[in-house]
C-alpha cells in the first residue's frame, strides 16, 4: 500500500472559506481515496477555529495536527508572512497514526512530553518501527525538557522531527492544532507507526569560529555565564565587539549571524540562537539552553551556505524511502530572515531533490529532530522526513 499525498493553500482572508478552500485542494489529489491524516500549517492572524473548521468541512473527523508559523513551504513555493494556510492530506498506506495533545505545558514539560508520547503512541498500536511528529508553543519555556520527556517515551528506535509555532517572529502567542482545537500554550504529538524503517535528516550549514567556550551557569532559557565570565561579555570577545556595544536593542542584528554551536562527540554542533540579552549580562536563548558542561562556539555562516543543505536534506530523508509521497520539512524563521530574498530558494531546492513526492513545511521558532543522543532541539536548522 503506498502513501497517496496532497497539499493545498488558500490565502482568503475569510477565516472558515481559506479553510475550506485548502483543503479543498489538498484533497482533489487524492485521487477520490480518504485522507487518514491532515496536517496544517498557518498564520496567527485568522480566526483559528474557524478555520479548522473549514478543513474539516472537507476532510472529516480524521486525525488533524497543525501549528502557526512564520510563512509555510508548499511544493517548491515559499508561502511568507501573512500568505494564508497550508494543508497536506495523505492516505495511510502502510502506516497508523495515533495523536495526542497537551494545553498549558509551561513548567510541567518532562511529564507533558510524557503523557502526549504514551498517548499518542497507544492509539497508533504496536509497530517494528515508528516516528513522531512533534509540535509545540514556541513560548512554553526550555523545550529540550518537553523533548527528554518524549524520549522517555520513545527510546531511540524512534525517530522525531517538528518544530515550535511560531507568530511571524513577534513572540506574542502562537499555537497547536489537535483535530478541531487549537491548543493554548500546548504541544502535540503525531504517532507514525510504521512496518519500515523511518529515517530523519537534519542539517544547518553553519561553521564554526573562535575558541570553544565552557557552559559554566545555565538555568531556565538563560545562560549565566560561559567560562566562569558573564556570557554575554565572553560572547562579545569572541565577536571582537566592545564589552556593552551590543544592547538590548540591537542585539538580535548581530546575534543572528553568530548563533552558538554546541559541541558534539561527533564533532558536529547542535545550534542555538541567542534571541537578546538580559540586563545582568545573561543571553536569553530561544526555546533551550546548552546545559551547564557543554562546550559551545560561536558560528557563522552565508546564504550560500544555509541554501546547500536544502539539497542533501531532501535526498537524504528520501534515501531510506525512496517510493514516499510526501517530505514534511521543518525550517527556521531566522534562516528566513538571513536569507532575505533568497528564501524562496530553499522551497525550490526541498522540491527540486524530492523529485515527485510533495514538499510540505514549516517555517518554525525551533526545530525537533533527533539522531544520536537526547539533544533533539534546534535553531536555525533544516530538518525533514520522508512519509
Amino acid at each position: 500500500m503506498r502513501v497517496r499525498a496532497g497539499t493545498g493553500a488558500s490565502g482568503l482572508q475569510d477565516s472558515y472559506e481559506a479553510g475550506k478552500q485548502a483543503a479543498t485542494a489538498a484533497v482533489s489529489k487524492l485521487g477520490g481515496e480518504k485522507p487518514s491524516l491532515v496536517l496544517v500549517f498557518t498564520m496567527p492572524h485568522y480566526d483559528l477555529s474557524l478555520l479548522l473548521s473549514g478543513i474539516r468541512s472537507v476532510t472529516g473527523s480524521v486525525h488533524l495536527a497543525g501549528a502557526t508559523g512564520s510563512g509555510e513551504i508548499l511544493r517548491a513555493e515559499y508561502m511568507g508572512f501573512g500568505a494564508g494556510v497550508a494543508v497536506m492530506v495523505m492516505t495511510a498506506g502502510p502506516y497508523r497514526f495515533g495523536i495526542a495533545s497537551a494545553s498549558n505545558i509551561h513548567g510541567d514539560l518532562d511529564q507533558s512530553g510524557q503523557k502526549i508520547a504514551r498517548e499518542s503512541k497507544a492509539e497508533a498500536g504496536p509497530s517494528p518501527y515508528s516516528a513522531m511528529i512533534l509540535l509545540a508553543d514556541c513560548l512554553a519555556g526550555n523545550l529540550q525538557q518537553l523533548f527528554q520527556g518524549v524520549y522517555k517515551i520513545t527510546g531511540p528506535k524512534t525517530c522525531i522531527v517538528g518544530g515550535a509555532a511560531g507568530d511571524e517572529l513577534q513572540f506574542k502567542a502562537t499555537f497547536v492544532f489537535h483535530d478541531d482545537k487549537v491548543i493554548d500554550q500546548g504541544a502535540v504529538a503525531v504517532w507514525i507507526a510504521s512496518d519500515k524503517p523511518l529515517h530523519t535528516s537534519i542539517q544547518h550549514g553553519w561553521e564554526p569560529v573562535g575558541v570553544p567556550l565552557l557552559v559554566t551557569r545555565a538555568e531556565g532559557t538563560e545562560i549565566m555565564e560561559l567560562g566562569g565570565r558573564p556570557a554575554c561579555e565572553a560572547y562579545e570577545e569572541q565577536l571582537g565587539v566592545a564589552p556593552g556595544e551590543l544592547t538590548a536593542e540591537n542585539f538580535w542584528d548581530t546575534s543572528m549571524h553568530h548563533p552558538l554551536g554546541i559541541l558534539q562527540m561527533d564533532g558536529s554542533s547542535i545550534i542555538r540562537v541567542a534571541r537578546t540579552k538580559t540586563p545582568d549580562g545573561s543571553l536569553l536563548i530561544q526555546g533551550c539552553v546548552p546545559p551547564a558542561g557543554s562546550a559551545v562556539q560561536v558560528m557563522k555562516s552565508s546564504e550560500d551556505l544555509l541554501l546547500a543543505v536544502a539539497e542533501d536534506v531532501g535526498h537524504d530523508a528520501l534515501s531510506g524511502n525512496p517510493e514516499a509521497a510526501v517530505v514534511i520539512a521543518f525550517s527556521c524563521a531566522m534562516r528566513a530572515r538571513l536569507l532575505k530574498d533568497r528564501i524562496p530558494e530553499e522551497a525550490a531546492r526541498l522540491q527540486a531533490a524530492a523529485g515527485e513526492a510533495e514538499v510540505f513545511g514549516l517555517y518554525c521558532c525551533g526545530e525537533f529532530a533527533r539522531v544520536s543522543g537526547t539533544l533533539g532541539t534546534h535553531n536555525a536548522t533544516l530538518a525533514a522526513i520522508a512519509l
